[in-house]
C-alpha cells in the first residue's frame, strides 16, 4: 500500500508551524507542478492571488487520485474582471480558471474558496473521474465547466455558488441575453449568462447533489455543438442526477438540457423563487424522471420595466421535430405558485401524475407579486393524448382546474381539484398538505424505468411531493440500459 505524500501549501511557500512541527510549504503553483498520483495537496489560510490559471499536469488513478483541499479560510481571487466574449458558450481551454483539467482523470478538488475567477472557477477538457466537493464559488460566468465527449463521471456534491447577487431584483432580464434589448446586438451584461455546471458535448454520468445555487442566471446547462444534434440518443447528455439541491434567485432556468437529453433525474431539489424551473425547449430524448421537488416563492423578478418576470414551471418548445420519443415522468411535486404552470409550446409523452400544485391568492399577496386572474396553462400550450400527454390524480387550486383541459381531448384523466390552500404555509416553504384536502391513493403508482423495469410507489400516498412531514420514497436512480434504450427506439416493446 502507498504512503500517503500530505503535501502542505501556503501563500508565501516558507516555512510554517503546521500540525505540531515547523514544515517546509509549497506555493500552489509549485506543489501542482510537482504533484503525482495520491498527493494530498493541502492549502493552508490564507489568500491565494492567482494571475494565471493553473493546469494539472497529471492524473491520479482509481486508487490513488490527487486531492487538492482547502482548510477553512484558504481563499484562492483570480482578481479577474468578467469576460464579455463568454455568454452561453464553452470558455475554451485557453481562457482563465482557477484549475484548468485538460485530459486528466481521478482528481478532487475540496474545500476550497474561490472568488473573482472570470470566465470560469473549474474548466474540465476530456476529463473523467473528478469530484468536486464543498467548493464555495463567488463569480464567474460558470463556476464548472466541462467541455468534450471525454468528458463522463463527473460529480458536483455540497458546492455554493453566488454569481452575481444584484442579478434577481437590479439587473433587466434582457439585458443579460443576447439580441433581446436590440435585436442582433450584445447584451451589456452577456458575462451572466452562464451556469453553475454548464458544459459542451460531454457524454454523461453526471451527479450534481446537495448543491447550494443562489443568485445566478441559470444553475445547470448542458448544451451540446450543431453538427452533433443528430447523433444517436445516448451518446450526449446521458445518465444526469440533479437531487437535493437547493435553487434560489435564479433568474432564468435551475435546469436546461439543450438539444438532447437521455435519463435525466431531476429529484428532491428545493427552488425557492426561480424564473422558469424546468426548460426543455427543442430537447430530444427521454427517460426523464422529476419527482420529490419543493418550489415556492415570495419574490417577483426585475427591476421597473421588466416585462420577463412572470415565469413558468415548464418551458417547452414549438418545434416539432424536437420533442421528447421516450418516456418523460412528472410525479409526487408540490409546488406553490405565482405563475403560469406552462406557457407555451407543446410536448409529448409527458406523464403527469400525482403531484400537489397550489396557487396563491392574489389578493392576499403584496400588490404585482402576482398577476390577478393568472392563468393555469397558457394559451399558446399544444397538449395532444395523441403525443401520449397525460395528467391524472393531481392536487391542484387553480380556479380553472380541470376546466381548462376541456381543449385538450383525452389529456386529463382524473385529478382533485380543491379550493383554498392546499399547503401549511406556502409563502414560507411548508409545502404539507393542510388536512382534509386529499386522500391517500389506493394503488401505488407505476413508473417505467429506464432499464426496462417498472417501479412501484408504496400504497397509501398522498398527492405531492411529502410523505407526512417527510419526502416520499420514490425510485432509486439506475443508469440507461443501453439495449433497451435502442429496443424502444426501434419501435420495440
Amino acid at each position: 500500500m502507498a504512503v500517503l505524500r500530505m503535501v502542505y501549501v501556503t501563500p508565501d511557500g516558507g516555512r510554517h508551524w503546521v500540525d505540531s512541527e515547523w514544515r517546509d510549504t509549497m506555493t500552489l503553483r509549485d506543489a501542482i507542478a510537482d504533484s503525482v498520483a495520491g498527493d494530498l495537496i493541502r492549502l493552508l489560510p490564507g489568500s491565494y492571488f492567482l494571475p494565471e490559471a493553473i493546469d494539472l499536469p497529471c492524473d491520479g488513478t482509481p486508487e490513488e487520485p490527487i486531492i487538492i483541499r482547502g482548510e477553512h479560510g484558504a481563499v484562492i481571487d483570480g482578481r479577474r474582471p468578467p469576460d464579455p466574449e463568454v455568454s452561453a458558450t464553452s470558455p475554451g481551454p485557453v481562457r482563465y480558471a482557477a484549475f484548468r483539467l485538460i485530459n486528466r482523470r481521478h482528481i478532487r478538488l475540496d474545500n476550497i474558496r474561490i472568488e473573482r475567477c472570470w470566465p470560469s472557477a473549474v474548466y474540465m477538457q476530456n476529463s473523467h473521474h473528478v469530484t468536486l466537493k464543498e467548493m464555495q464559488i463567488i463569480g464567474g460566468t460558470y463556476a464548472f465547466y466541462a467541455d468534450g465527449s471525454g468528458c463522463h463521471h463527473i460529480s458536483v456534491v455540497r458546492c455554493s455558488w453566488v454569481q452575481d447577487d444584484s442579478l434577481w431584483r437590479y439587473i433587466n432580464w434582457a439585458m443579460v441575453h443576447d439580441g433581446e434589448l436590440v435585436p442582433g446586438e450584445k447584451a451589456p451584461y452577456r458575462y451572466l449568462n452562464g451556469a453553475f455546471f454548464g458544459s459542451n458535448n460531454i457524454r454523461g454520468d453526471i451527479v450534481i447533489r446537495e448543491n447550494d445555487i443562489r443568485h445566478c442566471y441559470n444553475a445547470i446547462r448542458l448544451d451540446i455543438s450543431d453538427q452533433n444534434e443528430d447523433a444517436p440518443l445516448g451518446q450526449f447528455n446521458c445518465n444526469v442526477v440533479i437531487t437535493r439541491n437547493r435553487f434560489s434567485f435564479v433568474r432564468d432556468n435551475p435546469v436546461e438540457p439543450e438539444t438532447v437529453a437521455v435519463n435525466w433525474w431531476v429529484s428532491y431539489n428545493q427552488l425557492y423563487n426561480c424564473h422558469k424551473w424546468f426548460s426543455q425547449d427543442g430537447v430530444k430524448g427521454g427517460f426523464w424522471y422529476y419527482f420529490g421537488n419543493l418550489g415556492w416563492f415570495d419574490s417577483r423578478p426585475g427591476p421597473e420595466g421588466d416585462e420577463n418576470n412572470g415565469g413558468a414551471v415548464f418551458k417547452f418548445g414549438k418545434d416539432p421535430e424536437a420533442l421528447p420519443s421516450l418516456p418523460f415522468e412528472t410525479f409526487h411535486n408540490s409546488f406553490y405558485l405565482r405563475q403560469q404552470y406552462v406557457k407555451k409550446g407543446t410536448t409529448s409523452q409527458w406523464c403527469h401524475r400525482r403531484n400537489a400544485i397550489g396557487y396563491a391568492d392574489s389578493a392576499e399577496l403584496p400588490p404585482g407579486l402576482m398577476t390577478p386572474g393568472q392563468p393555469f396553462l397558457g394559451e399558446d400550450l399544444e397538449l395532444s393524448a395523441q403525443e401520449n400527454v397525460s395528467f391524472d390524480g393531481d392536487l391542484c387550486n387553480h380556479p380553472t382546474f380541470p376546466a381548462v383541459f376541456d381543449r385538450y381531448p383525452g389529456v386529463y384523466l382524473g385529478g382533485l381539484p380543491v379550493e383554498g390552500s392546499i399547503f401549511r404555509a406556502g409563502i414560507c416553504g411548508d409545502l404539507a398538505l393542510l388536512p382534509g384536502k386529499a386522500e391517500p391513493y389506493d394503488q401505488p403508482l407505476a413508473v417505467p424505468m429506464p432499464d426496462g423495469t417498472v417501479w412501484r410507489s408504496e400504497n397509501g400516498l398522498m398527492p405531492g411531493a411529502l410523505d407526512g412531514n417527510r419526502l416520499f420514497a420514490g425510485p432509486r436512480y439506475r443508469p440507461i440500459d443501453p439495449a433497451y434504450l435502442q429496443q424502444c427506439l426501434q419501435g420495440g416493446d
